[in-house]
């Protein structure tokens, strides 16, 4: 009898605790979400994503500590920052001695699966099953490499290494895998399931069914589109890959597309931004569309299964993008639009619907957060805390008052720490610092350095 009761708590226990769906897209910008209010609010396809705002919670200052992609995954999958994870860069590989949030929860009964867009030359460590892409991956027809097959980690970036290719867009491909193994899953256990995104990346590529959306439509600019950005930015002097307008900036590299065409300009550096950056919201709202859609499929297949309240839902980007602010595109700054990322969270039993939460997170958060939502005990060795506090609509007296940031990748290197008024920037072989005041400048126009 004794025995009969253990085995029922911890078969209760068990089943109490939630399934894990964890969504992230790649350089998927808050202002492109309609949950989040921007001025692309109204042009944003996010149904699906808005409707998880507004079933859970919705975070405004959730930074990312090193705004490129492999970095900032290695500090989601450690919850450490990228100096003590060894992935400072896009090379380097997660250090043996880090703990893996998908091993701890692995360990502690979960089923685990990852499928889409990896970008770490480290083996996927602590999940059951694993389909994922080498680099990049390819926008049609990805392939990808298993458990069961040959790890790429080791070879050579030119070096073919055998894989498992599928047809079809990524984002549809990916979800297809992702929902295969959500079917065979053994119901009785809980899962955690990662599903990771190539859109909307660089070059912004989307299936077929989305190629007219918003078609001959002027989509609103950013105020500071047209921003002199070098008088405002010392890191930003002579350097021009992320402009919009300059022979390595976005208009140079898609000036002779054919589908879509650039958009039609007069032949000025205004005219021309002004059409580098139509011509990139355009592909880019479309690739977030085709996210959204099949985020929906993911939901869908919950609903269906009776088990959507039973399962954490969070999604997320790998950090954020400049959208035509500053008149930049791309990431890896600590300005606003690439420092913050869309964070949401839909878990009814302790989450109230519609909340919003303005407290400074980090992405070195979020494992600590799926473990202790799991009731798995977080390895003293992650570095970040967990947000179940702020989810349950709690305000712990301690919590952080800034946030630190560090890109190291060579010839762009700054760190800087941002607190909910302020952000001190300095850049490493200058002696050039940035300061804004983000109450009075939140679109970071004025920069004080040397002012104060």
């Amino acid at each position: 009898m004794r025995f009969l009761i253990v085995f029922l708590a911890i078969a209760g226990s068990a089943l109490a605790r939630p399934n894990i769906l964890f969504i992230m897209s790649d350089d998927h910008a808050s202002e492109a979400i309609g949950a989040y209010g921007s001025w692309l609010k109204k042009y944003c396809s996010t149904p699906t994503i808005d409707r998880l705002a507004a079933e859970g919670m919705r975070f405004t200052n959730v930074c990312c500590n090193n705004s490129i992609c492999s970095p900032s995954r290695a500090t989601i999958l450690t919850g450490q920052y990228s100096h003590k994870n060894g992935v400072p860069s896009l090379n380097g590989a997660i250090s043996e001695n880090s703990p893996q949030v998908a091993a701890q929860l692995q360990k502690a009964g979960y089923q685990t699966g990852v499928f889409g867009k990896w970008h770490l030359t480290s083996q996927p460590k602590g999940f059951d099953t694993y389909k994922v892409t080498r680099g990049q991956g390819s926008w049609f027809d990805p392939v990808f490499f298993t458990k069961t097959g040959e790890w790429y980690g080791k070879k050579k970036k030119r070096e073919r290494v055998p894989g498992e290719k599928h047809e079809g867009y990524c984002s549809d491909v990916y979800t297809d895998q992702a929902l295969q193994w959500l079917k065979a899953r053994d119901a009785k256990k809980p899962f955690c399931m990662m599903l990771h995104f190539k859109a909307p990346h660089h070059s912004y590529e989307y299936p077929e069914r989305w190629k007219d959306y918003l078609k001959d439509t002027l989509i609103p600019e950013p105020s500071s589109l047209h921003e002199d950005v070098e008088k405002t930015s010392p890191l930003l002097k002579g350097v021009h890959t992320w402009h919009m307008v300059d022979k390595n900036g976005y208009f140079g590299r898609h000036e002779n597309d054919k589908e879509p065409p650039m958009w039609p300009h007069d032949g000025s550096i205004r005219s021309k931004t002004s059409a580098a950056y139509q011509h990139m919201i355009h592909k880019y709202l479309r690739a977030v569309g085709a996210v959204d859609d099949n985020i929906k499929r993911v939901i869908d297949y919950l609903e269906k299964e009776r088990i959507k309240d039973d399962t954490l839902i969070i999604y997320t980007s790998d950090q954020g993008y400049w959208l035509g602010q500053h008149g930049l595109y791309d990431k890896r700054l600590i300005l606003e639009g690439s420092l913050k990322m869309p964070f949401i969270v839909r878990y009814p039993k302790e989450i109230k619907a519609g909340s919003v939460n303005e407290a400074l997170c980090s992405n070195v958060d979020f494992a600590p957060t799926l473990l202790d939502m799991a009731g798995v005990n977080v390895p003293k060795a992650m570095q970040g805390f967990s947000l179940r506090p702020l989810l349950r609509g709690e305000k712990p007296a301690n919590w952080r008052k800034g946030i630190w940031y560090a890109y190291w990748a060579t010839g762009h290197y700054h760190w800087g720490v941002r607190t909910q008024e302020h952000k001190l920037i300095r850049f490493g072989g200058t002696s050039d610092y940035e300061f804004y005041d983000l109450k009075k400048d939140p679109f970071e126009m004025n920069n004080l350095a040397g002012q104060t």
